[in-house]
């Protein structure tokens, strides 16, 4: 059973919460630990490396598919319907993924994702008819979405008084992973050519996989979670779906924040649809920009994570996203106005920056209000939000693009994006200044 968010803040604080109470660490903490200092146990430490080489793989795909179809088809409704795809098929499979978290030893769950992913990107470069090898892709990209869940609960499992920070590096290899990945499928492109890419995709799936089987006992709740389903009966299990994902919804402060996920990520698709276009169309430039932008992002997000990870804080989230939300829009308008390749790198890494202590500051409350036993359910309706926001705004491109430039597209993302910190103006209910995220 989910915690309920009140009921967990006053057990520990004998007060009646309300919503304008930050969330802040412990006062009882006297020093907060280093931003590294969870990388000294070396099983945490090789959870992320081979979890960084799964993703690297999914920067590499992210780049790849898209200019493969572009290659075969110049045709920017199917390039942007690509992205959709993968994000629509993957809000399907997070549903799965989140159920399989909770049922499932998460490691085997993370492992047999790696070996299917590995398989259909085999299949999408030795596959000749386009419309069967763009299948292999999207199904190798969306079913990252159903393995995600399984080792973003498994990660706070680890933390050892140190949740903020190991949260904190689970992004930023996440982050890493985002400004190598498309960086170097862009270069792969731009060698070897987006077919040949996708086998070495595959190859980053395999060896995640070899790095994976070294460590033991990496979810060491699995066996209790298993025994407290054991008789549980297919419409059981699809209830508890429900009832787990549903934790998002609940309190009225992550209920805006979804909102606020959601029409912010229909902004990042949308951008990231149009960009492709924006590149190859209208600035002519070489394939490897497009995954250099996408680094761009990774790298400020780094930047942003290694800043705040290791500090102490207690903005309330609200009010950082009002702070970040017009440096988005800044960023997004400039980089659609100026015609040179690398000004949309430089605006997506000033987005980076941006949105890290958001998000930090955002899984940090989520995960501690998260029974243990629901976590990878709610992490799938996190995903979910994400995922559906970003193919809401790939299909918004699919269309848009067929009717105007790429660079309106992308300028009108910019005033778009105002709308998510918009979401955060007024109070959750009379008499709060600031609703609790």
């Amino acid at each position: 059973m989910a915690l309920d968010p009140d009921a967990a803040s006053s057990e520990t604080s004998g007060e009646t919460p309300t919503e304008t109470q930050p969330v802040t660490q412990p006062e009882t903490q006297a020093e907060t630990p280093g931003l590294l200092a969870p990388l000294r146990r070396p099983k945490l430490r090789r959870m992320f490396t081979a979890q960084f080489i799964a993703e690297l793989g999914d920067g590499i795909s992210l780049v790849a598919l898209p200019l493969y179809v572009w290659a075969r088809t110049e045709s920017e409704v199917l390039t942007s319907l690509t992205f959709a795809a993968e994000l629509s098929l993957g809000i399907v499979l997070a549903f799965i993924g989140g159920m399989l978290a909770d049922a499932f030893d998460r490691q085997r769950v993370l492992q047999a994702s790696q070996l299917l992913r590995a398989i259909l990107l085999v299949g999408a470069f030795a596959i000749d008819p386009l419309l069967a090898a763009v299948t292999c892709g999207v199904l190798a990209r969306a079913a990252g979405m159903a393995d995600n869940p399984s080792f973003d609960a498994m990660v706070p499992s680890h933390a050892e008084g140190d949740l903020q920070q190991v949260l904190a590096l689970r992004r930023i290899v996440q982050s890493a992973s985002i400004t190598i990945g498309p960086g170097l499928g862009g270069l792969a492109v731009a060698v070897i050519g987006p077919r040949t890419s996708l086998l070495l995709n595959a190859g980053t799936f395999l060896v995640a996989f070899a790095l994976l089987s070294t460590v033991r006992n990496a979810d060491p709740d699995a066996a209790a979670r298993r025994a407290s389903q054991i008789g549980q009966s297919f419409a059981e299990s699809a209830g508890e779906l429900r009832k787990g994902m549903a934790v998002v919804l609940r309190t009225p402060g992550v209920r805006r924040l979804i909102v606020h996920v959601v029409i912010q990520m229909a902004t990042v698709g949308l951008v990231m649809a149009s960009a492709v276009v924006f590149y190859e169309s209208e600035l002519q430039a070489p394939d490897y920009w497009f995954g250099l932008a996408i680094a761009g992002y990774g790298t400020g997000s780094v930047v942003g994570l290694a800043f705040i990870g290791g500090r102490r804080f207690s903005i309330p989230l609200p009010r950082l996203i009002l702070i970040a939300t017009p440096a988005y829009a800044v960023a997004c308008a400039i980089g659609g106005l100026v015609d040179r390749p690398e000004i949309l790198a430089i605006s997506w890494f000033v987005w980076g920056v941006a949105f890290a202590p958001e998000q930090l500051l955002a899984e940090t409350f989520f995960v501690e209000r998260i029974d243990e036993t629901e976590r990878g359910r709610a992490f799938a309706g996190l995903n979910v939000a994400i995922s559906l926001g970003m193919a809401v705004g790939s299909l918004i491109a699919a269309a848009a693009l067929d009717s105007f430039s790429a660079r309106t597209v992308i300028l009108a993302a910019g005033v778009t994006i105002i709308l998510s910190g918009a979401v955060w103006l007024g109070p959750s209910r009379q008499g709060a200044a600031w609703p609790d995220a």
